[in-house]
C-alpha cells in the first residue's frame, strides 16, 4: 500500500508539473488590414499573423517565440509571407529581446536570399535585430521604442552592414476613455553612417514614423473585442496609410 501511495504521489507531482509547463505555452492570433512597423509598409494587403511563444520563466517575462505573417490575397502580384523568430525579456516597464527576421516575399526560388537555412552574412535573406523599449512611469507613461539590425540582410550596395537604427517615442494623450489615444513618433539612422532600410535609402537620418493610434473595444455577440485604427505617415518615404487591426486572442 505505501507503494501505491508513493507512486501515486509520484505521478500527481508529475502531472502538476506537466500543468505548469503547458500554462507556459501560448499563442496568439491578429487580423490587419495592411501591415505596418515603423514607418515601413510592410504589405498593402490583408494579413494574418500569429505569435507563438513560450515562457522560459514563472513570471513569463523571459519568452522564446516565433511570429509569422502571412497575406490573405496577392498584392501587386506578390503574397506576403515572413517568419520571424525571437528570445524577449519584457515587464511592464521596459524589455530587450533579439529578433531573426525573415522576409521573404517577392524573392525568386532558388536565390540565395530566400533561402531559409542560409545565415551567410553577405547573401543570408535573414536580418538580425536587437530590440527593446523603456516606459518612464505610470504617471508619465512616455514610451521609447529602440531597434538596431546588426546582421544579415540589411546591406549597401558594397555589402556592407549598415546597422540600421530606429527610436521612436510612443505617448498615450487619452486613456481609460471610451476611445483611447495613442500619438508616435520615430526616427532612423544608420549607425555606420549610411543610409537605412526604414526612410527612403538616400539619407543617414530621416522621420521615418509619425501618426495617431485610435483603439477601443467592440463587442461581438458578447465578447469583447480589441479595435485599433491607426493613421500614419512616413515624411522620408513621403507615404501615408491606415490600418484596422483586432487582436482575436
Amino acid at each position: 500500500m505505501k507503494k501505491i501511495l508513493i507512486l501515486l504521489s509520484i505521478f500527481i507531482s508529475s502531472i502538476s508539473m506537466y500543468s505548469q509547463e503547458i500554462d507556459r505555452l501560448d499563442f496568439n492570433l491578429s487580423l490587419r488590414s495592411n501591415h505596418l512597423w515603423r514607418g515601413i509598409t510592410v504589405t498593402d494587403g490583408a494579413m494574418t499573423d500569429v505569435d507563438i511563444n513560450y515562457a522560459l520563466d514563472n513570471k513569463k517575462y523571459l519568452k522564446l517565440g516565433v511570429w509569422g505573417g502571412i497575406g490573405l490575397g496577392d498584392t501587386n502580384g506578390e503574397h506576403y509571407h515572413e517568419i520571424n523568430y525571437y528570445i524577449h525579456y519584457s515587464t511592464g516597464k521596459w524589455g530587450v529581446g533579439v529578433w531573426d527576421v525573415f522576409n521573404s516575399t517577392g524573392r525568386l526560388k532558388g536565390d540565395k536570399d530566400n533561402d531559409i537555412w542560409n545565415y551567410d552574412r553577405k547573401t543570408s535573406g535573414h536580418r538580425f535585430d536587437f530590440r527593446g523599449y523603456f516606459v518612464f512611469s505610470e504617471n508619465f507613461p512616455l514610451k521609447l521604442d529602440y531597434g538596431t539590425s546588426f546582421y544579415g540582410c540589411d546591406r549597401d550596395e558594397k555589402g556592407d552592414q549598415r546597422w540600421s537604427t530606429y527610436a521612436g517615442l510612443n505617448y498615450p494623450i487619452i486613456k481609460s476613455k471610451a476611445v483611447d489615444l495613442d500619438l508616435f513618433c520615430g526616427a532612423a539612422f544608420g549607425l555606420a553612417g549610411k543610409s537605412n532600410f526604414y526612410g527612403n535609402e538616400k539619407h543617414d537620418f530621416d522621420i521615418v514614423n509619425a501618426g495617431i493610434t485610435a483603439s477601443k473595444d467592440v463587442s461581438v455577440l458578447g465578447y469583447k473585442l480589441p479595435v485599433s485604427a491607426t493613421a500614419m505617415w512616413n515624411p522620408s518615404r513621403k507615404e501615408a496609410r491606415v490600418q484596422i487591426a483586432t487582436s482575436l486572442f
